[in-house]
């Protein structure tokens, strides 16, 4: 893995170095893995599932017995687009194992007239078949897996944004993986996702194909000790001297979610060349406001009145439990008590708020998505 300059990925995994805490996730992962079992790994989005999953799939690979593949699904819009996507993973990743391993797959897949070329942008091989019905999609998949029971070693296959198979127009494919998560047995699973209910329900309904089929493990937020030895062993790494206030304002700032807290300490490293200054930090964070601002401006004539007076009384609350009880509608002037479920409603589905349940409370507490929107938010009423 090379060498970053900026010790604070945001988009990426840059390999164990640059990766901050996780051990315990890490720890639980491999073990389910290795023992047979797939997972379900769910929580709001950017809180760090993705960088989590290559990490445990990297050191998977390290071992000999292993072969690790990552696919994300959320641009696939049929069952056509997720089996090419995933056989052009698991196929270019055997590819790289077993030399001209391509070349040799035309009695698995001849009838489904493939097409294979490489990808210019990754110059890894691509693989298109022609499916037309919704038996060729499980007969290709069939196939797949036929490859996949010959290999001597486990393949473990993390599918990103799982919860994507709910919109395609046929229904079948749940049942289908069902199958292979019970009858091949090397072969395991990471199914992940953020739109958390959809996605739960998806392995704990009695009513679902995948029902019972996976180790559950929500994901939670870094710890936030752990958080702060990382920032303040990069930054001095890095020859640059932080304050420890300075580290207890970020996190504090952000909520210690890993998305904020690394986009805010990578925009900090490239400012700072050696000691970190309060007004360093209240710059970044008003310019990072001040970059987004359009977008949230935007917010105000998309929604309906009703729906961004909802939005805005959650996020000057920074957090809510009751958002239909009667002293918050009466305080934000909310109007009725049906309007504002189903403001509520929208806001929810449209995933500007979400709604998480903590230290055992019976009723959620509600928030603004995007951490960014809540922090403007609360300055309009500056």
């Amino acid at each position: 893995m090379q060498k970053s300059k900026n010790p604070f990925p945001v988009v990426s995994y840059l390999g164990p170095e640059y990766f901050c805490d996780r051990k315990e996730e890490t720890k639980t992962m491999i073990e389910a893995l290795t023992a047979g079992r797939s997972i379900c790994l769910y929580s709001i989005r950017r809180l760090g599932k993705t960088g989590l999953i290559q990490h445990v799939l990297g050191k998977l690979a390290r071992k000999r017995r292993y072969i690790a593949v990552y696919i994300d699904i959320y641009d696939t819009l049929d069952e056509k687009d997720f089996v090419n996507r995933i056989c052009s993973a698991v196929l270019a990743m055997l590819e790289k194992k077993n030399d001209n391993y391509l070349k040799s797959l035309s009695r698995f897949f001849g009838k489904f007239r493939p097409k294979i070329s490489l990808d210019p942008v990754t110059g890894q091989p691509s693989f298109e078949l022609d499916i037309r019905t919704e038996q060729e999609v499980r007969l290709s998949l069939d196939s797949l897996v036929a490859i996949i029971s010959e290999q001597k070693k486990n393949v473990i296959i993390a599918l990103d944004e799982f919860q994507q198979i709910n919109h395609y127009q046929r229904k079948t494919l749940s049942a289908t993986l069902r199958k292979y998560i019970q009858n091949v047995q090397n072969l395991h699973f990471i199914f992940s996702g953020s739109q958390r209910q959809m996605l739960v329900e998806m392995f704990t309904s009695p009513k679902q194909a995948l029902f019972r089929t996976t180790q559950m493990m929500p994901l939670d937020k870094i710890n936030e000790k752990e958080y702060y030895e990382y920032i303040r062993f990069h930054f001095r790494q890095g020859l640059r001297n932080i304050p420890d206030s300075i580290i207890d304002e970020i996190l504090s700032w952000t909520r210690i979610h890993t998305y904020y807290t690394q986009y805010l300490c990578h925009r900090l490293y490239e400012k700072t060349s050696k000691s970190v200054r309060e007004e360093d930090l209240e710059n970044i964070k008003n310019q990072i406001i001040k970059e987004n601002e359009p977008m949230f401006q935007n917010y105000r004539r998309l929604l309906s009145p009703q729906q961004w007076k909802l939005l805005r009384a959650i996020g000057q609350e920074r957090k809510v439990q009751e958002p239909t009880s009667k002293s918050f509608i009466q305080k934000y002037e909310l109007g009725s008590h049906s309007t504002v479920r189903l403001s509520l409603k929208y806001l929810e589905e449209h995933e500007l708020i979400y709604a998480e349940y903590e230290n055992d409370e019976i009723k959620p507490n509600y928030y603004v998505y995007d951490l960014l929107l809540a922090k403007w938010i609360e300055d309009l009423r500056k």
